[in-house]
């Protein structure tokens, strides 16, 4: 069951973050792009109607952002350890969680009025770029993490089995 539950979870992070980040592109460059050429009541008709939509699937982003990230750092917490020099997972861990809270509440504040504030343009594209931040961080965690637990086994051969990480469990076990 476990192995189904890790990459269910690591599926729903994914996809919670690919919606929230394509979103915040497109309704911050695509749309504005696209509605330039209509008349001015109906483009503000459709841009609040795209942003309504557009704040629905962000607090269900955010919903299973925060669930599975909550899932995955206690699942990978102990691999962390693992990683030299010491403390560069934990650094690493820290900044995209902390990123990752800050992008939340610059897109709650942002959403949270019926119409967009004074500024809205400006902040979704900072925004934006929080969010590619927080991608690359997540990559690089993501690599550090990987890259321990497979030099693991070569770098310390000599210790005893019971203080060495668990061997990945392959589907079907």
């Amino acid at each position: 069951m476990e192995p189904i539950l890790v990459v269910a979870s690591r599926y729903l992070h994914v996809i919670a973050a690919v919606c929230a980040v394509g979103g915040a592109v497109f309704i911050r460059f695509v749309l504005p792009a696209g509605l330039a050429q209509a008349d001015a009541g109906s483009r503000d008709a459709v841009f609040l109607r795209c942003r309504k939509v557009f704040k629905i699937i962000v607090h269900a982003s955010i919903t299973f952002l925060l669930l599975t990230g909550v899932y995955n750092t206690l699942r990978y917490w102990p691999d962390y350890k693992l990683v030299t020099p010491k403390g560069l997972a934990h650094g690493l861990f820290g900044g995209h969680a902390l990123l990752g809270l800050i992008v939340i509440a610059v897109s709650l504040w942002l959403l949270a009025p019926a119409q967009p504030r004074a500024g809205h343009k400006k902040w979704m594209a900072v925004n934006v770029g929080l969010m590619f931040a927080l991608i690359l961080l997540a990559s690089t965690l993501n690599f550090v993490r990987t890259s321990a637990i497979k030099a693991w086994p070569r770098l310390h051969s000599d210790t005893p089995s019971d203080v060495r990480p668990p061997a990945p469990v392959s589907p079907g076990q």
